[in-house]
């Protein structure tokens, strides 16, 4: 494994990390503080975080990785977890009320199966 190896695996376990304390948050809740821990599982999700962006950053600083936050695709993800959050709601496999009525993926009317395969 050569240092570039190495470091895209950091990245990788801090995504895992993240992931996992997002999880935990999301069962036990934002401000529960485990037993033997002194933060509560918000102020976990941000140290997760910071670990993250360490390893991003390291890529970037030794290796030319070149990531920097891209406002346009970050607003567009945001735009499109709203629009499957729509969804999911009218299914009623999330609380709260909405307007979407039909999938997100679903082919506007007037083109029939044009497209599909």
């Amino acid at each position: 494994m050569n240092h570039l190896q190495h470091y895209l695996t950091k990245l990788a376990e801090e995504g895992s990390e993240v992931a996992q304390i997002a999880l935990k948050t999301q069962q036990f809740g934002p401000g529960e503080v485990m037993p033997g821990q002194p933060l509560n599982n918000f102020e976990r999700c941000h140290l997760e975080l910071d670990d993250l962006w360490a390893m991003v950053e390291e890529l970037n600083e030794k290796f030319g990785f070149g990531y920097a936050p891209n406002r346009e695709r970050m607003e567009a993800k945001k735009a499109k977890v709203r629009k499957y959050l729509g969804f999911s709601i009218h299914l009623g496999m999330v609380e709260g009320e909405t307007d979407v009525c039909e999938h997100p993926m679903a082919l506007p009317a007037n083109t029939g199966d044009q497209g599909r395969r």
